[in-house]
């Protein structure tokens, strides 16, 4: 009995040094290929290692030690890098081949595989948590005026926790945006993946304008693809080639989900938004959900969101929506910026002090043509101690020009109407009024030089102001009727948040489409597809 239990003895300490052995070698092999870093870059199972300077010290707080020795662990990962699919994002990114073909073969792994299959893991949770966190792509490297701070989190200490606690699939969730718009472009985006494996749909051809009443071949077609994007129910098809109410009905609804002219017929502008494939319409979806991710996990309880492409203005207070208007935003080539700040305070009856980039490019070009062209637009010249100065002493052709101010004065042409909203920022951007309200039935509304016109301005101003005792509206417009500039602060100023969405979803879950105006989307969509 004695000399058995020697024997198993014996082979217990055989079987610990072993492990012993192994477990050192592994940890040299990992510490070897971080500290050579500088002279090789490092490399696991012939995959780049990205994550280099938070791996390195990640392993390097703990001496170099293998972490990833729980085949549980490692299969949380997969599972959890298997579904980054659905977040809009490539498998392939993170390492996923490789460690699911190392991970089939875990109790065989040698030495040299163990240290590999954890550099893997540990690159695969920091890179995918860090894309989750702050997107995969650097809005600046892309997009030069999306200035809106992005989301941070520290993916080091996520993962130490979730190996301590073996909870690597919980932990990668608590990095997932929270909003419900990320989550409803997720669902919308698994809809249209099962409609390209089912084929996508069929172009519509061009052709004549067609009515409720009209009979032709394309309507098939139409009704089929509205049946696909769910805008038409498959037992209200009728008969193929008549365009009969119920089509007339999902074409409206087509219609409003792409921002087109409403008006329940089969024209071009509604035919080129079908014709745009299941494949742009999915990666315009994974565009918008990097762009969610870029933002604060949360708004405040109390902001307006101005969604450029959208061309709208919106108030919410403690979650519900408040107030909706249409927006005029900037030109292609004077695009409004995306930000954030506070509105702060409103001026009623504003003066227009000429901003330096339409001073430069518009002002003095056109009085160069026009030596009236300051009096048409009721434009004075202040020097820089505002004393006003006769425009035909100045030396159009030199540099003089651009040493004076030009403003407008308070009035029904003034170009920013008859209240202006302010919030500090650096882009010379802010709300205001319009003289130029017929601009606001146009369903596309890039008209203006950065700033954003809003439609009924004098309601959100009693709104912002909230004191229907001194300010309510008829008092609004008697201040305004008066022609004097008056300043309000506002007691509860709400936060702004100037953004770009060219897909969304409804509160009902409802996708919504919007022509990419600023053409951001592309350079976004390539950014994504990328490999890392």
């Amino acid at each position: 009995m004695k000399h058995i239990f020697l024997v198993l003895y014996g082979v217990l300490m055989v079987l610990r040094v072993s492990a012993f052995s192994t477990s050192y070698e592994t940890n040299e092999i990992i510490r070897k290929k971080i500290e050579n870093q500088k002279m090789k870059p490092i490399e696991a199972s012939g995959d780049l290692i990205y994550c280099v300077e938070t791996l390195s010290k990640f392993y390097e707080d703990r001496t170099f030690t293998l972490v990833w020795d729980s085949k549980a662990n490692l299969d949380q990962l997969i599972k959890s890098i298997e579904e980054s699919e659905g977040e809009g994002l490539n498998p392939k990114d993170y390492h996923y081949d490789k460690l699911l073909s190392l991970t089939k073969e875990f109790t065989r792994l040698s030495s040299s595989q163990k240290a590999e299959i954890d550099l893997l893991a540990t690159d695969a949770f920091l890179l995918y948590t860090s894309h989750l966190l702050s997107g995969k792509v650097n809005p600046i490297n892309i997009d030069p005026e999306w200035f809106v701070k992005r989301r941070e989190g520290n993916p080091v200490q996520l993962l130490s926790k979730a190996l301590q606690e073996n909870s690597i699939s919980q932990s990668i969730k608590e990095t997932l945006p929270k909003h419900t718009t990320y989550n409803g472009l997720k669902k919308a985006l698994q809809f249209y993946q099962t409609i390209k494996k089912d084929g996508g749909w069929n172009e519509i051809p061009d052709g004549e304008l067609l009515k409720k009443g009209d009979q032709n071949d394309r309507i098939a077609l139409v009704k089929k693809r509205l049946i696909a994007s769910q805008c038409l129910k498959k037992n209200d098809i009728g008969e193929l080639n008549q365009f009969d109410e119920k089509l007339y009905a999902a074409l409206i609804l087509f219609q409003k989900r792409h921002n087109l002219d409403v008006d329940g017929s089969l024209g071009k502008l509604s035919i080129a938004a079908m014709n745009v494939s299941v494949d742009d319409r999915i990666n315009q979806i994974k565009v918008n959900l990097e762009r969610w991710r870029w933002l604060p996990q949360e708004y405040s309880k109390y902001y307006v969101l101005v969604n450029i492409a959208n061309f709208s203005v919106e108030v919410f207070k403690d979650g519900i929506n408040q107030r909706q208007y249409k927006a005029i935003v900037g030109k292609n080539f004077r695009r409004t910026p995306v930000f954030s700040s506070k509105i702060t305070y409103l001026v009623l009856n504003p003066t227009w002090t000429v901003p330096p980039t339409i001073i430069n490019e518009d002002i003095i070009p056109a009085v160069k043509k026009d030596s009236n062209y300051l009096k048409k637009k009721n434009l004075i010249v202040l020097d820089p101690k505002g004393n006003s100065i006769d425009p035909s002493t100045i030396d159009w052709n030199s540099t003089a020009p651009l040493l004076y101010n030009y403003q407008q004065p308070a009035g029904p042409e003034n170009a920013l109407g008859a209240v202006k909203f302010m919030f500090p920022n650096s882009y010379s951007v802010y709300l205001h009024d319009t003289p130029s309200r017929e601009l606001f039935d146009k369903s596309e509304r890039s008209f203006s030089s950065g700033c954003i016109r809003v439609q009924h301005p004098l309601l959100l101003a009693e709104y912002f102001i909230n004191d229907s005792t001194n300010w309510n509206l008829d008092k609004i417009k008697k201040q305004i009727e008066s022609k004097k500039t008056l300043t309000v602060s506002l007691k509860n100023p709400p936060d702004i948040h100037i953004l770009y969405w060219t897909a969304w979803t409804t509160d009902e879950g409802i996708i919504q489409f919007r022509k990419d105006i600023y053409d951001r989307d592309l350079a976004l969509s390539t950014a994504l597809k990328a490999e890392k």
